[in-house]
């Protein structure tokens, strides 16, 4: 359609040519028909580029009037305008969806552009984040409408891949995680649910379990006394000196998952307090727990290499590092097969400091991983309770690491052994005076 229209205008002009030859060849003068010929042509294109122009300033509402190719223009641009109506329409109607899904949300949900101006906000905000529903018009920066000190730091960072946790602006005894996520073209779209129930729940758990491992720890403790005593008699029958040494050792066990409930229970409450603590002469502490793994071991016969660092220490606490890094140790002598080679290594990595407990056993599969810190997770339960676990081993260790400003890094593969990394910070190493 476009070369056909082409094509005529480029055979009117041929016309106008010709015309302007035929007169040139009769009359013997070419001035006066080029100037007839080409300055009406040019005048008729002028005359129609002015009937254009009314037309698209809304002068002449039907572009009938235009002819040649200026009409076809006049038709393709008007069918242009239409469906670029009909698609500003919808997008409009996908807008307004959009908008009223955010406001039906019970979270805040907060629309920010690049530069982090709110372009809409939903009431949930008002109530959850106290914002002023008549801000939605202001074109504000968010900094200058929450200026809780720790939302200030966080969206300054910008570190959106970790959610924040801050009491509600409007409600202080309602407590906010909040989220940014970007989307679009460099937009953001914030939100901030709320968790007080949840916060309620696990501190409700924790207490619990707080409690009912305390009760049971003197309990426990006498019945575990009097199964040892009778244990020892020499001159009760085979059958019940047996059914007496199985008793102990369920007691023993009971007793080591009520420690260790009373230790992660006072992690967990204690888990956003970052431990300043003292000089820890990790290789020395490293060394003790090696030799108590070793004889753990006897019968299993685990060689286990230590490799440390003399001069390399860390700020915190003796007690749960101690803790940590022996049930990374006691795991990897309980949870591989007898003569497995088990290598400690502690050492620098980077400005920071690592630890690596790495084993040569069966491995575990891809789909435990994100699990194994997961209190009472375990991968085979039945192996696990022969062999006495917990199940709370890395639990505590996650917590612990916490404490410590440090991530635990486990790598596995299937029948190829299992790494356990805990990579510590710059600011917690410290260099041990001999």
């Amino acid at each position: 359609m476009v070369h056909d229209n082409l094509h005529l205008e480029l055979g009117r002009l041929l016309v106008i040519g010709l015309v302007i030859v035929l007169f040139g060849l009769l009359s013997g003068v070419w001035s006066l028909p080029i100037f007839i010929g080409l300055g009406g042509y040019i005048s008729w294109h002028l005359r129609q580029i002015y009937l254009m122009e009314e037309w698209l300033h809304g002068v002449e509402r039907d572009e009938s009037h235009l002819g040649g190719i200026w009409g076809y223009i006049a038709i393709h641009m008007k069918k242009t305008r239409n469906r670029a109506r009909q698609r500003k329409k919808r997008l409009s109607r996908l807008l307004h969806r959009f908008y009223d899904t955010l406001e039906a949300m019970p979270d805040a949900a907060i629309v920010l552009e690049n530069d982090l101006r709110v372009q809409w906000f939903n009431t949930a905000a008002h109530e959850l984040l106290g914002l002023e529903l008549s801000a939605r018009k202001r074109n504000q920066r968010i900094l200058h409408l929450v200026t809780n000190p720790d939302f200030q730091c966080w969206v300054k960072e910008r570190d959106f891949a970790r959610p924040l946790e801050l009491l509600s602006p409007a409600s202080p005894s309602r407590v906010l995680q909040i989220r940014m996520v970007g989307f679009g073209r460099g937009q953001y779209l914030l939100l901030a649910h709320d968790i007080s129930e949840l916060k309620r729940v696990e501190a409700v758990r924790r207490d619990f379990i707080a409690d009912v491992s305390h009760e049971l720890r003197t309990p426990l403790t006498v019945v575990a006394g009097y199964l040892e005593m009778l244990a020892d008699e020499q001159e009760l029958p085979e059958n019940i000196h047996r059914a007496l040494l199985a008793s102990r050792r369920q007691a023993e066990r009971m007793q080591s998952i009520v420690a260790d409930l009373l230790m992660l229970s006072r992690l967990e409450l204690e888990e956003d307090e970052v431990w300043a603590g003292e000089p820890v002469e990790v290789p020395t502490l490293l060394a003790g727990l090696v030799e108590d793994a070793c004889r753990l071991s006897d019968e299993a016969g685990h060689p286990i290499q230590l490799h440390t660092d003399g001069e390399l220490g860390l700020i915190g606490s003796e007690s749960e590092l101690g803790s940590a890094f022996g049930n990374l140790i006691f795991n990897a002598v309980q949870h591989t097969p007898r003569g497995t080679p088990i290598d400690v290594y502690w050492g620098r990595d980077g400005d920071g400091a690592r630890l690596v407990v790495a084993d040569r056993g069966p491995g575990i599969a891809a789909e435990h991983l994100q699990r194994l810190t997961e209190r009472f997770y375990r991968i085979d339960k039945s192996r696990s309770r022969e062999r006495g676990g917990t199940g709370l081993g890395l639990s505590i260790v996650r917590h612990v690491l916490k404490r410590h400003e440090a991530v635990i890094d486990i790598q596995s593969t299937s029948a190829e052994g299992s790494r356990f990394v805990c990579l510590f910070p710059a600011r917690r190493v410290v260099k041990l005076t001999s």
